[in-house]
């Protein structure tokens, strides 16, 4: 399943580090499945960008900590991860 949306990927580390989030969101492409290399890894989300084609794969078995999908009828929702401590933004699904 592919879907194009705007994604911005925020790190939670960041503002412990005294550093700031970047701001923009970038046109991307989400895919979900079974990682390559065979494995019974689980499903893994794909996030795909024009400067990053290959895109960062975030494991999703036992690795979401919480959907804010509050928004979603706008198109909006974000996805929390426990590990790496990231939260994915989603807008203009």
């Amino acid at each position: 399943m592919r879907l194009p949306c705007d994604v911005v990927v925020v790190s939670r580390l960041l503002p412990s580090a005294g550093m700031r989030a970047p701001g923009r969101a970038a046109r991307a492409l989400l895919a979900l499945g079974n990682p390559t290399g065979g494995g019974g890894g689980g499903v893994c989300l794909l996030v795909s960008t024009a400067r990053h084609r290959p895109g960062a794969k975030y494991q999703l078995r036992e690795n979401i900590d919480q959907l804010f999908t509050k928004f979603v009828d706008e198109g909006k929702a974000t996805l929390r991860l426990k590990e790496p401590a990231v939260d994915i933004c989603l807008s203009k699904v």
